[in-house]
């Protein structure tokens, strides 16, 4: 019986895929992705935390107490999340656009007053 042949993949499509994005715009992805993937762990690490605590309370007060606090960190944690997102994909667009402007552009300070 004959071995089958694997099929020969092509890189050329997919590289020049990447070859198109330009630097700024590939290191901002990459750290909005980190950013992103860090809070992620943090948060599972947070509930975990307090599933935790939920299970060790021993009254209705300290089962009020520790998801009070849970919540109102959480909003805390997904407010200032927001906050870097916001602060991050603003850098990444005025990167991006810093380079975008035409050279034909006027600077609107050459108008003699």
């Amino acid at each position: 019986m004959p071995t089958p042949k694997t099929p020969e993949i092509d890189p050329t499509p997919m590289t020049a895929v990447f070859a198109a994005i330009p630097p700024a715009a590939a290191q901002a992805w990459v750290e909005i992705t980190t950013e992103c993937t860090r809070f992620a762990m943090d948060r599972v690490q947070t509930d975990l935390d307090a599933q935790r605590a939920l299970m060790s309370c021993t009254s209705a007060a300290d089962l009020m107490h520790v998801q009070s606090t849970y919540c109102r960190d959480t909003i805390r944690q997904y407010t200032d999340q927001a906050t870097r997102m916001v602060g991050l994909m603003m850098t990444a667009s005025a990167q991006a656009t810093r380079d975008v402007a035409s050279p034909n552009a006027r600077k609107y300070d050459d108008i003699p007053l």
